[in-house]
């Protein structure tokens, strides 16, 4: 058999690993002629020839574990485990290549590993030293759910067994760096797989990566940019390239804009029909406050791509922005005719819808992203803020007390600066929630009350930043300065008015906005008043007049001004009359009065819709009895 050659290259096309062996034996027979295992290995080798599947392979393996208990020689032996090895790592091989090719989505991926680990770690059992073996271990353990002990062994190995081939070397160097938890142990690593082979991309990919954690732009982008020229004519990669600055760490500052938009140019050049680099060019001249340049790449966007559900809630948010609220509304529609529970694009609607001032709209909106998420605590605050706005501020408060329930006085402590930042943040926009809600029942001394808190974690946060060297200190809250002065200087309960601190906050106000809102000049000008000062009562509510005619002018609907504007001329009335301004709302209360003197329709409507809320009710109460009892 062997006198008529082994093989015809050919014909024949089988791992190099092998190929050197069956020369040997081609030429000079390696193992002794009186070896009862040279049957069962020669077989072997013909089955790996022939193998066209992994059943065939583990045939190969079986031959080669029979010719060893059989017995060979120490050159049939090396062979023999070199044959074995070379057959298991094939499959391993092949499986892992189908589980990185796909991303590890197909949902079989485990069980893949599971057999390519097995084969694996039964191929290192014949060929200890097989590099490439311990390599493709500490790749598949890399993935989710592996054995990190496992792989950071295996990397340590192939690191050791690399010896003089660079790539492998450069590849597990790269590897080892990715399950590194040391930053300098992780740059290391990378430095040393890129020095070693300049062209290991992956390398140069993720030391990129951690130039960005490490706020580090510049750095990333020279590597980026090496990246990039490696595939000059794939736009995706350019796309990538651009998405990564917009994640960066640090501040998305305009040299980042530009250089984004730069790479934008060069894949949209590449790829002139590629939606997706319209829309995120868009998105970056939206962040740079482009709103005519964005608007054109999103209409490009959406013309090549009408299912491009991104470009359409961006389109949305720049009319949206350009108070264009019915083109926004029907972008955010068409978007979610595309996506239906698409949690952003529910999420705009409602901000839109609230906008409009249809907030029965936009609470049911908010209400079915609250009711999915239980935990989200930034959509009961939403939620919160919309019944109030709706004229149902005790529901409001019912919410709020649980929110500050939630991030209770005090909480904070003992946590890490940012935990305490971030509670503290909430437990302030909370209580200037709730004391707007008690504002709209009448609820004065617990306004204050609210306010005042508010207020003094304001001050708290930026004592906290100050001490942390925060660059920039976080402003008080102009709407909590506001709203305080406001009710210090015209509540009718003359144990809360206080004109000379209504004064004080006001101004303050007025500071923070540079004197730019109508509402906190007509605030500052209701504080003088309530001190005796209607010279500077009319000075400054004739100013918040003209702010007010400027911002009319400018917006597209003018409902809010004119509301304003009515407003505005009744306060400079009671100052010319040297009397100071008085407020005291109930919604509720109004509300109630206006549907019992409604015309009979009107009260079955409302009835109606009573009901409804009733019933909303109900399931609220519902709801949270079944959360006690799962807390319980």
């Amino acid at each position: 058999m062997r006198s008529k050659g082994w093989i015809s290259v050919s014909r024949f096309v089988f791992p190099l690993l092998v190929f050197p062996l069956l020369l040997s034996l081609s030429v000079a027979p390696a193992w002794g002629q009186t070896e009862e295992g040279v049957p069962d290995l020669e077989q072997a080798f013909q089955a790996k020839i022939d193998a066209t599947s992994p059943k065939d392979l583990d045939a190969v393996v079986k031959l080669c574990e029979s010719a060893i208990k059989k017995g060979l020689d120490a050159s049939g032996l090396e062979q023999a485990n070199q044959l074995a090895a070379s057959a298991l790592f094939e499959q391993a091989d092949k499986m892992g290549r189908e589980i990185f090719a796909t991303g590890a989505r197909d949902a079989r991926w485990r069980i893949y590993r599971t057999q390519a680990l097995s084969k694996l770690k039964k191929a290192v059992t014949f060929k200890p030293k097989m590099g490439e073996a311990f390599l493709m271990i500490a790749k598949l353990n890399a993935l989710p759910d592996g054995d990190r002990k496992e792989s950071l062994e295996a990397v340590e190995k192939a690191v050791e067994l690399a010896g003089d081939d660079r790539e492998q070397l450069s590849t597990a160097l790269f590897l080892r760096a990715t399950l590194a938890e040391d930053d300098q142990a992780q740059l290391a690593d990378l430095n040393q797989a890129i020095k070693i082979n300049p062209e290991n991309l992956d390398a140069v990919r993720i030391r990129a990566a951690y130039y960005f954690r490490k706020q580090e732009p510049e750095n990333a982008l020279a590597d980026l940019n090496k990246w990039l020229e490696s595939d000059e004519k794939n736009a995706g990669n350019y796309i990538q390239v651009a998405q990564q600055l917009m994640l960066t760490g640090s501040k998305f500052d305009e040299s980042l804009q530009r250089e984004a938009i730069r790479i934008l140019d060069k894949a949209i050049k590449i790829d002139p029909e590629n939606s997706t680099a319209h829309s995120l060019r868009a998105r970056i001249n939206v962040i740079g406050d482009k709103l005519d340049e964005a608007i054109n790449d999103v209409n490009l966007a959406v013309k090549l791509d009408s299912k491009n559900f991104e470009a359409l809630l961006l389109r949305a948010t720049i009319y949206s922005e350009q108070e264009k609220l019915d083109e926004a509304l029907d972008d955010v529609n068409k978007a979610l005719e595309i996506q239906p529970y698409l949690v952003n694009g529910i999420q705009m609607r409602g901000m839109i819808l609230s906008q409009q001032q249809k907030f029965p709209e936009a609470i049911e909106d908010i209400k079915l992203l609250a009711e999915n998420d239980r935990t989200n605590l930034f959509y009961q605050r939403q939620l919160a803020m919309l019944y109030n706005a709706n004229d149902q501020p005790s529901r409001a408060i019912t919410i709020y007390d649980q929110l500050l329930k939630e991030d209770a006085d005090g909480s904070w402590e003992g946590k890490s600066v940012g935990k305490q930042l971030g509670i503290m943040q909430r437990r302030a926009m909370t209580l200037r929630g709730r004391g707007d809600a008690q504002l709209s029942i009448g609820g004065h001394q617990a306004a204050v009350k609210n306010f005042d808190e508010a207020l003094e974690l304001g001050k708290a946060i930026r004592e906290l930043e100050e001490s942390e060297g925060v660059e920039k200190l976080s402003e008080l809250d102009d709407g909590v300065l506001n709203n305080l002065a406001w009710v210090l200087a015209t509540s009718p309960d003359d144990e809360v008015r206080d004109g000379e601190r209504a004064i004080k906050l006001a101004t303050q106000a007025a500071e923070i906005t540079e004197f730019k809102q109508a509402h906190i000049l007509s605030t500052l000008a209701s504080a003088y008043a309530e001190t005796g000062d209607f010279d500077n009562a009319i000075k400054w509510v004739e100013k918040a007049i003209e702010v007010n005619k400027a911002d009319g002018e400018a917006a597209v609907d003018k409902t809010r001004t004119d509301t304003q504007r009515e407003s505005l001329h009744k306060e400079y009335e009671s100052y010319k009359k040297k009397e100071a301004w008085r407020e005291l709302q109930n919604v509720e209360e109004d509300k109630k009065a206006e549907k019992e003197n409604a015309p009979d329709d009107d009260k079955k409507d409302d009835d109606k819709k009573d009901d409804d809320k009733k019933d909303d009710d109900k399931k609220d109460d519902d709801k949270k009895d079944d959360d006690k009892k799962g807390d319980r």
